[in-house]
């Protein structure tokens, strides 16, 4: 069966309280209030010295000192961030983890093409290529970091944190099996941020519709009934969009878990696992539960993928 069996994250240590970036993120009191009282964001991580190819290196490390046998046997690489430029022009950014781990002869993809849905893309991609035999092991691969600190708050949603996250997926294992992975994209505001402000409305107005969708078309790929969840594990967002998310499909709201919105903020791709390490941590997944993870990005995209424990 197509899973994974253990996932690792690399949070930096630094923290900055949003009320201590007012100014430099040029919020309005009201802003303020929204983003720290309702919307439940009080801190973002900060990585004040490492890449971000450093970063997403941290946490394919951490993942290897764990299970160095098994991830030797990783024939794919694949990995995504948000923001471009990734890293400095001529910079290959997992060479040295490569040469470290024995991995030079692994093939080496990124896929970003998702901005913040990225990471269910690359279970979907992960999922074909070893359903199809083109491999045995495949290293995901996830990180963001802000290069400006200014633009750290996306307008009306949410501030940005810094993280990375690694999982190995495998052709063959008993734990975290992927049952299916479903994506889409319709382009509504491909100039993200900087789109006409009447597209940038539309998009805030509408993305409940795409996630709904999106989590409603992986469970049928499934063969799964949305009552079937134990947990939903989603971006970092912000509180009341999963509130709102778990009223339109019907489900409690303690369904979506995402303790680590609070103190380290939208980690982009990473995020969706920070929360699903959260929740191992502290045991709260049991055999044979279904869970997903559940992904929404500038310019309408969307993913969502199953899981079953």
């Amino acid at each position: 069966m197509i899973g994974w069996n253990e996932i690792a994250c690399y949070v930096p240590p630094m923290r900055r309280s949003v009320h201590s970036m007012k100014e430099e993120l040029r919020l309005t009191d009201h802003e303020l209030d929204m983003l720290t009282t309702d919307y439940g964001l009080h801190q973002v991580a900060v990585e004040p010295v490492k890449r971000v190819d450093e970063m997403i290196t941290e946490a394919g490390r951490l993942l290897a000192e764990r299970m160095p046998e098994k991830l030797a046997q990783a024939d794919w690489i694949l990995h995504t961030h948000t923001f471009n430029p990734f890293v400095p022009f001529l910079i290959e950014p997992l060479a040295e983890f490569q040469r470290e781990w024995g991995l030079e002869r692994a093939k080496i993809r990124c896929l970003t093409q998702m901005n913040c849905a990225s990471l269910d893309l690359l279970f979907y991609v992960a999922k074909q290529l070893l359903k199809q035999q083109r491999a045995e092991k495949i290293l995901l691969l996830a990180a963001d970091k802000m290069f400006l600190p200014s633009s750290r708050y996306l307008q009306d949603s949410t501030v940005s944190g810094d993280a990375a996250a690694a999982v190995l997926l495998s052709r063959n294992t008993s734990q975290h099996i992927v049952l299916s992975s479903a994506i889409h994209t319709d382009a509504t505001v491909y100039n993200s941020v900087q789109s006409e402000p009447r597209e940038f409305e539309w998009f805030q107005k509408s993305f409940y519709f795409g996630l709904v969708k999106i989590v409603r078309q992986a469970l049928k790929q499934a063969g799964l009934t949305i009552d079937q969840l134990a947990f939903i594990f989603p971006a970092n967002v912000n509180k009341v969009t999963w509130q709102r998310i778990a009223d339109a499909l019907g489900i409690p709201k303690e369904r979506f878990y995402f303790p680590t919105l609070a103190h380290i903020g939208h980690a982009h791709n990473a995020d969706p696992l920070l929360n699903l390490e959260a929740a191992l941590h502290e045991g709260l997944l049991r055999q044979g539960d279904y869970y997903a993870t559940l992904t929404i990005g500038m310019g309408s995209t969307f993913g969502c993928t199953i899981f079953r424990y």
